[in-house]
Formats: C-alpha cells, structure tokens, sequence
C-alpha cells in the first residue's frame, strides 16, 4: 500500500512529465513568436528516384581548430536530386527541401510522421546545401541532414547523412 507521501510524490513526477510532453516550445527556440506542429502528419512525401545526399563539411571525425564560441560554423552536402524549394514556394508535399540538425536526435524523424520542429535553433530548415549556425562550442557534435517534404517530415523511404565532429 501506498503512504501518502508516496502518492504525493507519484503525483508530482506525473505532473512534471506531463508538463514536459506539452510544452509547445523547444528548449532552444530561435523566436519568440514561432509556432511548433505538435501532431503527427498525415502523410509523408515519397523518395525521388536516383536522389543522393552526403555531408561534404564537416567531414565525418573532423576537428575545426581556430574557432571561437561565437563564430558562425558553415556547414553543406553534396545533394542530387530534385530541386529543393524554400516553404514559401512549396505547394505539394513532394516539394522538398533540407533539414540540417545540429547536436539533437533526428531518429524521432526519421522513418516517421513525426515532422521537425521549426522553432529549435539547432534545426535549420534550408532550399540551398549550405548554412551557417552560429554560436557552435567548442567540444564534440553530431550533424544530421534529411531530406523532407513541405510538411517538414522526413521522406519514405528515409534520405539522411550523419557525422560527428569536433570543434576547438
């Protein structure tokens, strides 16, 4: 049997899950005035044929030496495929574009309706094969890259790259 204290605590850790499932922003959200989709997508755009993606820089196991904590870090990949539209232009699900993830877990959106967030500023959504994040510490990180629909999930089959790399 359950001592009330017992209970009190239960309550609490519940409470703070549950709180933390629904918070609407991400912990490092780039705007104030952003809005995440919380639900799963209905669909997810299919893979083109013949689309090949792989990160070009950093090159996996790298170490950048000589940047400061408040440089900017540029990042890019080698994309064929087809053209890649910025979410303004898009008008179909199959209009793609990239997503560049810096030091957060892209599996929830890989394989899944899950869609990426838009308001985190580690996730950078880009139509070019290059962008910069600003303020990279110093220390190891991950970068991921998926190719995803208008809707901002990941296509299905799945087209990502990883790498790890260090900056000093």
């Amino acid at each position: 049997m359950q001592t009330p204290t017992t209970r009190r605590r239960l309550g609490l850790a519940l409470a703070a899950v549950l709180a933390a499932l629904t918070t609407a922003a991400p912990a490092h959200a780039a705007t104030s005035n952003c809005t995440e989709t919380l639900g799963l997508a209905n669909m997810a755009a299919l893979k083109p044929a013949d689309v090949l993606l792989a990160i070009s820089t950093p090159r996996a196991g790298e170490t950048l030496a000589n940047i400061a904590p408040t440089d900017s870090v540029a990042f890019s990949v080698d994309y064929w495929g087809p053209r890649l539209l910025s979410a303004d232009s898009a008008h179909a699900v199959d209009d793609y574009h990239l997503v560049f993830i810096l030091d957060e877990d892209a599996a929830p959106y890989i394989g899944t309706l899950q869609p990426l967030p838009v308001c985190d500023s580690h996730v950078v959504h880009s139509a070019t094969t290059r962008v910069t994040i600003d303020n990279v510490l110093h220390g190891s990180h991950a970068l991921a890259v998926l190719l995803v629909g208008s809707n901002n999930v990941s296509v299905n089959p799945p087209v990502a790259a990883r790498v790890t790399f260090t900056v000093r």
